[in-house]
């Protein structure tokens, strides 16, 4: 792949939306990324892109639909949904056409936004509240009762991404220049990104900044190279007959994943109307491709279909190894309670409801350490698709859709196993780079940095004694007498007694104090067709999670025999995370005896990136040096917020700070020329002000009452005079508001006409609110 430096000039404010709304507050919010602040979405910017691209194709294909569309489809993909209604057909009948160019979300850079995580006043001042109206479609005015605030983010900013075109080693020289040369021509027509486009909001610049790309190589084109053949598929070598490798091999070969999902993760689990659901791990046969593309090696993906090489579930982090899905024979209290209870080892407290940690991962359970169950935190995600002629979400197209997907930051874990000796030395290594995983992941989502270590295998572990306790740590797949998928315990004994050498049958209890014999339940797992975009069929087995315990008829149970079953897993599609499972786990005989429930960590952030402390460190020197004109307008934006906040609070409570103890004594009318003069409030002490405060120095001789008391005169014109007082007044949290100290001298400089006007007329408002009610409360 071939990486693109993307960055986009914000030329207005603009809004992308994220389909909610705060309520009784702001009726459309903005999206926002992991750092709380506003950017472009992928599925926004290669709507935008592809739309002047077609406008591009358009005009060299002299009007029609020729060979410059092909470039077209091959960059952008293809549209389905289009050619079903038939608006455009290049797939001839086969399948959809995946897009070359795989986008990222345009962000502010990452200095900024990491020096901004300590600046929350900072962040804040990225978005601002703007109101709006629906106008009657009849009548041209304002309806009644539709007054809206909508979320914008701040114009004034640049924003940064990155974007990767695959299979560029199938391009040559000629065909690669034709492609940065469309993408630029194509960038160059981008001039409005997000909702009001049409209407103002969103103008921007959209630069490729590397690798150097030139639209008038476009001029000497009349006609497009061809475009790269699509790698044809490999025909799979057949599958050697030969005895199961169980038996013969000599050992294993792990490789620990440790996933770092930099982007939100759409590990499709089902589609309910227009929401697309996610689940809580990333399941094997999403890691299995992409295990298999970067061994790129035969021998792996015959051992792949043999069920030799699995690639485990990416399941949640937990206290530095992988995560286990919690047992279903674990409970805990409903509510506020927090006592818990193992099913299998003991009976529950009578009269307390109880529940199970369905969704949650546990780590290893060491005796004496309390057991504390974790989740992953999922996040929503909407979007919609566009009409090209409406130039709106409609029905037809798919209108307004919801992604759920594993939120950005989550760090997961998961093992590749492999035959020892399959693969040459130093495998592991190959597996480690960035993946993009997932549901749409050419749209931004499934951006994941994987670093892959060896591993050794488990160490020899007896079980105990009495029935044999098996915990399901993913989906087992299993069959009865007729071939059928079954959710039955006696198929399963049949399946891993054959893999551990013994004769097994479900247990009628549980062999203890607890009356469980078993705890599970079925589950359907709902693959996807990639290529296709179409579901797969449905795949029925016992859950993860479920605890069964059996009696062990015949034979003897070895610790050889647990590795081995433990490590290569029992059942069908074991190479896609299926029929992993532990056998004898201390967990399961554990009473936990109504222990209270410590408290839950809170979650981690994404690694690497602090999190604030109260500790407010100026911006480094390249910050300012690289992001200056960003920063100075989330500053001023900042503190023209904050200010107006302290003013608000003065004008409410401590009036007379301001204005003076005697303010209440001074006629209307020279209030009102007050209010005229700080209009028009230029710097301290100007030339209007001065000839203003000499008219209210004291008559000679003193004959003509003074409308203004001293008192008042002395903070007015303090106030209005001297550039310290009214910073005094507003006592600002400076340090916040700014990048740099040594900024804060501008800032107050340029906002301090701001700063007295926005005072004085908020202090005038409340002092005339007081009097009328007053004066209403006297009749």
């Amino acid at each position: 792949m071939t990486a693109l430096a993307l960055r986009a000039t914000m030329l207005g404010d603009w809004h992308v939306g994220s389909g909610t709304s705060r309520h009784a507050h702001v009726d459309r919010l903005v999206q926002r990324d992991a750092d709380g602040l506003p950017y472009i979405p992928a599925k926004s910017l290669a709507g935008v892109w592809r739309d002047a691209c077609e406008t591009v194709v358009h005009a060299l294909d002299g009007g029609g639909s020729g060979p410059w569309h092909g470039w077209l489809v091959h960059l952008f993909g293809s549209q389905p949904a289009l050619e079903e209604r038939g608006v455009l057909d290049s797939t001839d009948g086969g399948p959809p056409r995946p897009a070359a160019l795989l986008l990222d979300g345009l962000h502010y850079p990452p200095a900024l936004a990491d020096a901004l995580r300590g600046r929350p006043a900072l962040r804040q001042a990225a978005v601002f509240l703007k109101p709006g109206v629906a106008l009657d479609d009849a009548t041209g005015r304002a309806d009644d009762r539709m007054l809206r605030l909508e979320e914008m983010a701040r114009g004034g900013t640049v924003l940064t991404g990155h974007a990767e075109l695959d299979g560029v080693n199938r391009l040559d020289e000629a065909q690669l220049a034709c492609a940065w040369a469309l993408l630029d021509a194509s960038a160059r027509l981008v001039e409005g990104v997000g909702g009001k486009r049409r209407r103002g909001a969103g103008r921007c610049r959209l630069d490729l900044v590397a690798p150097p790309a030139d639209w008038r190589r476009l001029r000497g084109l009349p006609v497009p190279p061809p475009l790269p053949t699509p790698a044809a598929p490999a025909r799979p070598e057949p599958l050697p007959v030969a005895a199961d490798r169980q038996d013969q091999q000599e050992g294993w070969e792990l490789a620990d994943l440790r996933l770092v999902l930099h982007r939100p993760l759409v590990a499709h689990e089902r589609t309910v109307g227009n929401a697309v659901r996610s689940a809580g791990r990333v399941p094997g046969w999403t890691l299995l491709p992409a295990v298999l593309e970067r061994l790129d090696a035969p021998a792996a993906a015959l051992a792949a279909r043999r069920g030799e090489l699995a690639v485990t579930d990416a399941t949640l982090e937990v206290d530095g190894v992988r995560g286990r899905p919690a047992p279903l024979a674990l409970l805990h209290a409903k509510g506020e309670g927090t006592a818990r209870c193992n099913l299998l080892a003991e009976t529950p407290a009578a009269g307390v409801p109880m529940e199970s940690f369905d969704g949650h991962y546990v780590g290893v359970h060491r005796p004496g350490r309390p057991l504390v169950p974790r989740r992953c935190t999922l996040t929503e995600h909407t979007h919609n698709t566009i009409d090209d002629r409406r130039q709106r979400p409609v029905k037809e197209l798919g209108g307004l859709y919801t992604y759920q997907a594993l939120a950005a930051g989550t760090v997961l874990r998961a093992r590749v196993r492999v035959p020892a000796g399959l693969l040459p030395a130093g495998w592991q290594e190959r597996l480690s780079g960035t993946w993009r995983l997932g549901r749409s992941r050419k749209d931004g989502y499934g951006l994941t940095e994987v670093t892959a270590v060896p591993a050794e295998e488990p160490a020899l572990r007896a079980v105990p004694a009495g029935p044999l306790r098996v915990w399901l740590l993913s989906d087992v797949l299993v069959l009865d007498e007729r071939l059928r998928p079954s959710t039955r315990p006696e198929h399963l004994a049949a399946e891993l007694g054959r893999a551990l050498g013994v004769e097994l049958r479900p247990a009628d209890g549980a062999g203890g104090p607890g009356p469980a014999g078993r705890v599970g339940e079925p589950h359907r797992s709902d693959p996807w067709h990639r290529r296709w975009g179409l579901p797969r069929p449905s795949l029925l087995g016992l859950a993860a999670g479920s605890c069964l315990s059996f009696d062990v008829v015949a034979g003897k149970v070895t610790p050889e025999a647990v590795r081995r079953v433990e490590t290569a897993g029992v059942g069908l599609r074991r190479a896609e995370g299926f029929g992993q499972l532990a056998v004898g786990d201390p967990l399961l005989y554990t009473a936990l005896d109504g222990a209270d429930a410590p408290a839950e960590p809170a979650e981690p952030g994404e690694p690497g990136r602090p999190s604030s402390d109260g500790q407010e460190q100026a911006f480094p020197g390249g910050v300012l040096e690289a992001h200056g004109a960003a920063v100075a307008v989330l500053e001023e934006a900042a503190w023209r917020q904050e200010i107006r906040r302290r003013c608000e609070a003065l004008a409410g409570g401590d009036r007379d700070a301001v204005l003076g103890e005697d303010h209440r004594t001074v006629p209307a009318s020279q209030l009102g020329g007050l209010r005229t003069l700080v209009a028009h409030l230029q710097g301290p002490g100007d030339r209007r002000t001065r000839t203003w405060f000499e008219r209210l120095r004291p008559t000679p001789g003193g004959q003509r009452r003074r409308p203004w008391p001293d008192g008042t005169v002395e903070r007015v014109g303090a106030l209005l005079t001297e550039p310290g007082t009214v910073w005094d007044l507003l006592d600002l949290p400076e340090d916040m508001l700014t990048g740099h100290p040594d900024r804060i001298p501008d800032l107050r400089e340029r906002l301090w006409p701001h700063a007295v006007r926005t005072l004085v007329e908020d202090c005038l408002t409340a002092h005339a609110r007081t009097t009328r009610t007053r004066g209403e409360d006297a009749r």
